[in-house]
């Protein structure tokens, strides 16, 4: 999924959940940050890293919620829970949106990827900033569900978006 679906995803959730605008904002942050290793990644496979796995987002995130229960810091506890939830959702959106590499749910039990539609590697063997520009943007867009999901969901946005901000006026 590209970071502009991430985003708006991140966005319906936050805002389908009724959180306050803060919330709102960390959740939009947070389904974004698994990607933050493409900056330091040579391909666009290769940006799987750590941070693409559960287990990396459910340890870090309990370590600052305990931190906070320590401390009785209720934002803190929260924030935790709003970025495992936004880790998580770029997680899922990149599963069912996979196209090079996929998920490694069970990581570090198992390396296995896992993908919902058939992927192809080797198209991955690209540099990150290079999946915008054919050929790897034809490549991703021949699944047409995965052009109409990515469509919805940033229309939905928009959308919502626009509504809310007509209302408040």
């Amino acid at each position: 999924m590209f970071i502009n679906s991430h985003i708006a995803s991140g966005y319906l959730a936050g805002t389908f959940s009724k959180q306050e605008s803060k919330w709102v904002w960390l959740l939009i942050f947070s389904t974004i940050l698994p990607d933050i290793d493409g900056i330091w990644s040579s391909t666009v496979a290769g940006h799987h890293s750590i941070l693409h796995t559960p287990i990396f987002w459910i340890v870090i995130c309990s370590i600052c919620a305990i931190i906070g229960k320590i401390q009785k810091r209720n934002d803190i506890e929260k924030g935790s829970r709003i970025i495992l939830a936004g880790a998580m959702l770029h997680l899922i959106t990149d599963w069912l949106t996979a196209r090079t590499v996929g998920i490694q749910w069970l990581y570090p039990f198992s390396e296995t990827n896992y993908w919902i539609y058939p992927i192809e590697p080797e198209k991955g063997d690209i540099p990150i900033w290079d999946m915008v520009i054919p050929p790897y943007i034809n490549f991703y867009f021949e699944n047409k569900i995965l052009v109409y999901s990515e469509i919805l969901v940033n229309f939905a946005a928009l959308g919502w978006a626009g509504k809310t901000y007509l209302i408040k006026k």
